[in-house]
């Protein structure tokens, strides 16, 4: 994953570690113009520190101690003199044990969602099935795929094909969500922004930006590509980085979800027997196809 985007994530965590803890200064400050609160404070940190240096534990008297400069801060109306951390889990630092924490790993899906092109996400449970004109088939495959986000991911390629506006994209995006609250990191990304990538790729002297513009692709936890076979195909190039990309990534068990027009047989001409080989073997994928009307074409 390239560098600047943790560091985008970062900022984020550390914007609000530093908001928590400049809120819990200046409390304490205004706090520090009482006198008695300042008093019960000071006595009780005194006291702590007493305590610490004789390694003994807190006595009942230390522990009343606070209690008094609680109340007393209450009294004032004052908030807490303590940072309050938005996640709790890390205080905002954004790793636990050297790993990352849930809250930047959401900043991480966050940045790669805005950099993707796509809008937003959706939602499981918020999908209207009346739209489709195959609703029970379409609860069906939402269910599986709902199920499949809480696996651990033997069949670790999922195609799903079917016409223009059947619901692919839409489904993809409730599948990406799930992950992400599963504490997932997810790629999405469409084919054409793929396959211009994979041109740069192609086409730089510069290995740094040779090596970034595909590792994103090979190495990403959980990779979504969305309309494969609408990009400006280049038999050159095209085949020889998607079948990199498709090869490796389930050789790594990294799973991969791609939707597109191009059912299984039209998958085989377009690209190669190599790419449809490594698509279709059942040990290790899940071929759907959805039928119906493109939906965006029905009025409210």
């Amino acid at each position: 994953m390239k560098a600047t985007i943790i560091e985008k994530a970062k900022k984020v965590i550390d914007s609000r570690r530093y908001q928590a803890e400049n809120d819990a200064i200046n409390n304490k400050i205004k706090a520090f113009e009482d006198p008695i609160f300042k008093t019960l404070y000071q006595g009780y940190t005194t006291a702590m520190i007493e305590a610490s240096k004789e390694g003994k534990e807190l006595s009942p008297f230390i522990k009343d101690m606070k209690k008094q400069y609680l109340a007393r801060l209450k009294e004032l109306g004052l908030p807490s003199i303590e940072p309050d951390f938005y996640c709790k889990k890390c205080n905002d630092t954004g790793f636990i044990d050297g790993k990352y924490c849930s809250c930047l790993i959401k900043e991480i899906n966050n940045v790669l969602i805005a950099e993707s092109g796509f809008d937003k996400l959706e939602d499981f449970k918020k999908v209207k099935f009346d739209i489709f004109e195959n609703k029970d088939y379409m609860k069906k495959l939402y269910q599986k795929m709902q199920e499949w986000c809480h696996s651990n991911f033997d069949k670790n390629l999922i195609f799903i094909a079917g016409e223009t506006g059947v619901g692919k994209t839409h489904l993809i995006k409730c599948m990406a969500n799930e992950l992400i609250n599963l504490n997932h990191v997810v790629l999405l990304t469409s084919s054409f922004a793929m396959h211009q990538d994979f041109v740069k790729s192609y086409s730089t002297k510069d290995l740094e930006e040779k090596s970034y513009l595909l590792d994103r692709y090979l190495n990403s936890e959980i990779l979504f590509i969305d309309d494969l076979g609408t990009e400006l195909r280049n038999p050159t190039i095209t085949l020889n980085y998607l079948y990199q990309v498709i090869n490796e990534r389930k050789m790594k068990r990294l799973p991969t979800i791609i939707t597109s027009n191009l059912d299984l047989y039209d998958i085989k001409d377009y690209y190669d027997e190599r790419i449809s080989s490594r698509i279709i073997d059942k040990s290790s994928s899940i071929c759907v196809y959805i039928k119906g009307k493109d939906l965006r074409l029905k009025k409210d």
